[in-house]
């Protein structure tokens, strides 16, 4: 009981040096400011002092007036998400932390806060971090946008937003029974995603990717202040893997994946969703023949000009690790200071799991631990790959595309380049909804010739397999 109390108090201490005992924090219930002598400075600093009488409405209503009168005076922003947070009903940032810690029943599973809170509970502090988020959202837009004074930015506050955030994520997947920490996770490869997990979302996947690219974008501004966040949104045995040093860096790369995935499922055609979030199933989701091609990396890894469609399970993720961290580090790494982005996640490698043992990737008859062409990159090198523009893995030298000029389509794509990707998608398109045994439109042969891939590999027996799994509406 000693050891739990402890840890609690210290990922308590954590959070509150994190979020500072004075400043910007949204948690903070100080601010006051001195006005100056135009209207949207008095009006705010009227709004704070009613604030710290808990004079909510009143300092509600200051503050919007300041709004009115200056849409870019940042502390009138602050200020007003500040009160409306306060008239929310258990939206407190240890409270909110404090649910995300696992812990086992007694019946001896894994648990934590969200999963057992009421379902009142649980849609009230929904609620109200809408309510924040309202205004909230709106400042961080003007502030990216530059159209505030700049005085408070959203670094200052990154920490609070990323609870908040995270919070509401927690909320979403508590819905299919699960936690958190279940989805994020951390282990000597880094930090990610167990997107398999994301498959039990349903309608829920994309607000919940929504949830975390916003949290996403508040680690990216504010890595060092944030990580104490994730930290506490996640289970004490992971923390073991990596030095604390390390969690920001990391963050950061899952924070791009984050971003990057969310980008797609908010773009991405309906008929197409299956493509690109059946994760880790081992089947072929896009048409072309191959079997979880892809890692979720940003890029296009079998060259069919596609990026980051039926990827395998994310877990294989290797991350890069002790990154560059500023412009003199990239110097001293003979990278151009001016054209490398510090912030961009890399995929170090590829770690082969148990469960690919037994799949053929490229259905040339060798399954993964005869063939490490399907698991290992062209270039080894994270930099060379991004200099060359090659993050083709091994296996993709044996095959090719129709429509792409020498069997495979380049990283950067002109207007007619993405003509004849889309031609290619096209066929792929046909052959994924072939999917009825006994109504078979085009066999093996007919599907190399439309769309080549790893449909070369195919044979009778192979062809039959393919439609193993697969639903006809």
């Amino acid at each position: 009981m000693r050891k739990k109390l402890q840890g609690k108090w210290m990922w308590s201490l954590t959070i509150a040096l994190s979020l500072g005992f004075a400043g910007c924090n949204l948690f903070h219930p100080t601010g006051s400011r001195d006005a100056d002598n135009d209207d949207a400075a008095a009006l705010t600093h009227d709004g704070y002092l009613e604030y710290q009488k808990a004079n909510y409405d009143a300092a509600r209503n200051f503050f919007s007036k300041a709004i009115r009168a200056d849409s870019g005076y940042s502390e009138a922003w602050i200020g007003l998400t500040k009160t409306v947070l306060k008239a929310q009903e258990g939206i407190e940032a240890f409270e909110l932390a404090s649910y995300a810690q696992s812990y086992e029943d007694a019946n001896g599973k894994r648990t934590n806060g969200f999963l057992v809170m009421s379902d009142e509970k649980a849609d009230s502090i929904s609620r109200g971090i809408d309510s924040v988020m309202f205004y909230l959202n709106q400042f961080v837009a003007r502030d990216t946008t530059d159209r505030t004074d700049k005085k408070v930015r959203f670094s200052n506050i990154a920490d609070s937003y990323t609870i908040l955030q995270l919070t509401k994520a927690a909320l979403r997947v508590r819905a299919v029974n699960t936690q958190l920490s279940n989805v994020v996770s951390a282990n000597s490869s880094g930090m990610m995603m167990d997107l398999n997990v994301l498959n039990d979302l349903g309608d829920s996947l994309k607000p919940f990717l929504n949830d975390m690219a916003a949290a996403a974008e508040a680690i990216k501004v504010a890595p060092e202040a944030a990580a104490e966040i994730i930290k506490a949104y996640l289970p004490d045995s992971t923390r073991q893997d990596f030095e604390d040093d390390d969690y920001a860096e990391i963050s950061v790369g899952l924070a791009n994946t984050v971003i990057q995935m969310n980008d797609r499922a908010q773009t991405v055609p309906e008929d197409r969703e299956d493509v690109f979030f059946n994760f880790g199933n081992g089947r072929d989701d896009d048409g072309d023949g191959c079997v979880d091609e892809e890692a979720l990396d940003n890029y296009d890894n079998d060259g069919d000009g596609e990026i980051d469609e039926d990827v395998r399970d994310s877990r294989s993720i290797v991350l890069v690790k002790k990154r560059p961290t500023n412009y003199q580090e990239l110097k001293d790494l003979g990278q151009d200071p001016t054209t490398y982005d510090l912030t961009k996640a890399q995929l170090d490698s590829l770690s082969v799991l148990e469960k690919y043992n037994i799949i053929d990737i490229d259905m040339d008859g060798k399954t993964t631990k005869d063939d490490l062409d399907e698991w290992e990159f062209i270039y080894r090198d994270p930099n060379e790959r991004d200099e060359k523009k090659n993050h083709r893995l091994k296996f993709t030298t044996t095959i090719n595309f129709m429509y792409a000029d020498g069997g495979m389509f380049p990283e950067d794509q002109d207007d007619k380049i993405t003509e004849k990707v889309n031609s290619l998608i096209e066929k792929k398109e046909l052959i994924r909804k072939d999917k009825d045994i006994n109504n078979i439109k085009y066999d093996w042969r007919k599907r190399a010739e439309m769309v080549g891939g790893c449909w070369t590999n195919y044979d009778d027996e192979k062809f039959l397999k393919w439609f193993e799994g697969r639903i006809v509406k």
